[in-house]
């Protein structure tokens, strides 16, 4: 199996490759979207739990392209026990969903709504990825791979992060850095659809 950042390297040597004209196409280009119906879950990715922690925020950009609005209102996986799910981080009040408005993007992020994995039965390797099944309130159920971060990434493919990660796994040590209380992110934001 690969791990994730392995495929990461290997999908920019095929990009490079491309852009200089030495490939003519790539088979894989939509790995990071999920299709449902008309709502697209991009770049899935989780903050891995501090060591001794059980717990880990999942992220994501979900495009709503309908004229409907919907709702994300669960998750489920192997390697999880439950979920929270809160709308808004300058708030601690879980809530009963995120809302998906229509023709927007609604972004889970540092800062914004997000989905705590709670319960937490393995180890989640940062680096890797982790398989679970989001369940919206019209659209239904759709599986996703959400690429598993440092603790203390700011968001999907953090560098940084990574490399404090490194490091202190290195030298020994736990996880470099405590991912910042939901409350201390930024604020939620919901864009227009190009």
């Amino acid at each position: 199996m690969m791990k994730r950042r392995d495929f990461f390297r290997s999908a920019g040597a095929l990009l490079a490759g491309l852009v200089t004209g030495r490939l003519f196409s790539i088979g894989a280009a939509s790995a990071h979207e999920y299709e449902l119906g008309k709502l697209i879950v991009e770049h899935p990715w989780i903050r891995a739990p501090k060591d001794g922690e059980t717990k880990a925020y999942l992220y994501a950009f979900i495009h709503n392209e309908g004229s409907e609005p919907d709702r994300l209102i669960g998750a489920t996986g192997e390697k999880f026990g439950n979920f929270e799910i809160y709308p808004d981080a300058r708030s601690n009040a879980k809530g009963k969903g995120i809302l998906i408005s229509p023709n927007a993007t609604t972004t889970l992020a540092p800062g914004g709504a997000y989905v705590l994995l709670l319960d937490i039965k393995k180890h989640l390797e940062v680096g890797w990825g982790l398989e679970l099944t989001l369940k919206f309130e019209k659209a239904g159920e759709v599986v996703i791979d959400a690429a598993i971060e440092a603790p203390d990434a700011a968001h999907a493919h953090d560098a940084e992060a990574q490399a404090r990660w490194e490091k202190a796994q290195a030298s020994g040590g736990a996880s470099a850095a405590t991912p910042p209380a939901a409350h201390d992110h930024e604020h939620h934001a919901t864009t227009p659809v190009k």
